[in-house]
């Protein structure tokens, strides 16, 4: 990178870089580098994460651009309430932890096959269709499956469906690095209707990017969200396709979500074809036999996904995620959690569910806020605290709808939230240096001490555990003795 900057007078290009990329805050998404006549281009790094990037002087030219108004994490664009209120707020209330919400659901589709070649419930791509079907929209942007070449090495990458059998070649979960940058210059020469699927930021991106481009603002008609837990670098395949022997560079294709019939959703298979040995082969396990799956560890997160507050999508028009629920979990197909804000996507389910085509009980607001607790445990009680760590250090930070403080947390929790920070930065340091040592071992040895002190602090002290057994046996006891009263009250 080749940059200059004018210390005294910064513009708001350098100031993204001092502040956003320099501070580790940049999400790749693209959204700067796709303001017309932009100088930013958005690259991979060292450690599989997409950044941006600056390949001129930013005293050439390009002063005048808006480039912290379409950022997602900088200082300058809304927050998620203050768009959602301009967006949704005359027609939906507002939920303190999913946003506006018109209607709140969680079910499947039954019709066709949406739901078994979906990660979960198949409403994502039943509600594109319907859009297109109906023709609301022209084409959809979203994460497709490619194949990785010598001059791109990506296994995903945003593409545009024009056609149902596009759209439903693009429907499973990505947990892969993505930027939009690309699309939407193609986007912006190729006239249409068009809906876009995203995370969370990535929505956000688009919503501040159709305030300041108008061809945006006219061609982008709806969006769709992606609960989303958090961003992964593209080590987050590697590092499956590895431990099935397939090395790195040499992966070609990964389902990181295959279902597992009779099992909970949360259990289910991870597929990866690639070449081993010279000869190519496909292998399938479960995602409970890899070193690394669990999203608690956080391995190969983007530092940015610790720093933001939104977990539901609160800006867009419809979010699709997993249904975390007692009532649907043990259900190996897939349940969606959906929260609707748009009246034209509320009317396109609601003749669904009245036409048999979905399944969907009507739940609220609380209850889909429960389905993803621990996210949003992590993103507002834990980001208070990241965010006390960050001043106390006295760096900056983006402004948050949460407060930063730290009264809120016993001892245990700010261990558990430190170390989880901890483990994201080092897996991108450790799997780096595998590469390089040419051995997944390395990763482990250097993952695995972080992994069981973070672990030890989810184990009940000893004394929990011998009251547990205690009452085991008292019950098995009672039981035994015809007490089923007393047994019923252990």
């Amino acid at each position: 990178m080749n940059t200059t900057f004018n210390e005294e007078q910064p513009n708001d290009i350098s100031k993204l870089f001092q502040t956003v990329v320099d501070g580790g805050y940049c999400i790749g998404c693209g959204a700067c580098a796709s303001l017309s006549d932009s100088p930013i281009t958005v690259k991979l790094d060292q450690y599989g994460r997409f950044c941006a990037s600056l390949e001129q002087s930013t005293e050439q030219k390009n002063e005048n651009l808006a480039i912290l108004d379409v950022c997602p994490f900088s200082d300058t664009a809304p927050n998620e309430d203050e768009i959602g209120k301009e967006l949704f707020g005359q027609k939906c209330q507002h939920h303190s932890r999913i946003g506006y919400h018109l209607a709140t659901y969680a079910g499947y589709v039954t019709e066709k096959n949406f739901r078994k070649y979906g990660s979960s419930g198949g409403m994502g791509t039943w509600i594109v269709t319907e859009l297109f079907n109906h023709g609301l929209i022209d084409a959809v942007i979203h994460v497709h499956e490619q194949k990785p070449s010598e001059t791109d090495s990506k296994l995903f990458s945003f593409r545009i469906s024009e056609s149902v059998e596009q759209i439903r070649a693009g429907a499973k979960s990505r947990y892969y690095p993505v930027e939009m940058s690309e699309v939407l210059s193609i986007v912006r020469n190729r006239p249409g209707r068009y809906a876009i699927v995203g995370v969370p930021c990535f929505i956000k991106a688009v919503r501040l990017l159709a305030k300041k481009d108008q061809v945006i603002s006219d061609r982008i008609h709806f969006c769709i969200g992606l609960v989303c837990g958090h961003l992964k670098s593209t080590r987050f395949a590697e590092m499956f396709a590895w431990q099935c022997g397939i090395a790195p560079g040499k992966l070609q294709s990964i389902d990181f979500r295959k279902k597992i019939p009779g099992q909970d959703a949360n259990k289910y298979g991870v597929e990866v074809k690639g070449s081993q040995n010279h000869q190519e082969v496909s292998i399938t396990k479960s995602n409970f036999e890899f070193f690394g799956y669990l999203w608690g560890h956080g391995f190969f997160k983007y530092e940015a996904c610790d720093y933001c507050d939104d977990v539901v999508a609160e800006t867009a028009d419809v979010t699709v995620g997993d249904a975390w629920l007692p009532d649907y979990v043990k259900d190996s197909q897939g349940t969606n959690v959906v929260v609707v804000r748009n009246p034209v996507i509320k009317h396109l389910i609601e003749n669904g569910i009245n036409a048999g085509r979905l399944h969907l009980d009507y739940i609220n607001a609380d209850a889909v806020a429960k389905s993803q607790d621990s996210g949003l445990r992590h993103r507002r009680e834990g980001l208070a605290y990241r965010l006390y760590l960050k001043d106390k250090a006295k760096q900056w930070r983006p402004n948050k709808r949460v407060k930063a403080g730290a009264k809120h947390l016993n001892e245990r929790l700010k261990k558990i939230y430190t170390l989880r920070m901890l483990m994201a930065n080092e897996s991108h340091i450790a799997f780096y240096k595998s590469i390089q040592m040419n051995s997944f071992d390395v990763f482990k040895k250097m993952m695995e001490p972080l992994v069981k002190t973070y672990d030890s602090l989810y184990q009940p002290p000893l004394w929990k555990k011998g009251l547990s057994r205690i009452k085991k046996y008292l019950k098995r006891r009672f039981q035994d003795m015809g007490w089923e009263l007393l047994a019923s009250r252990i």
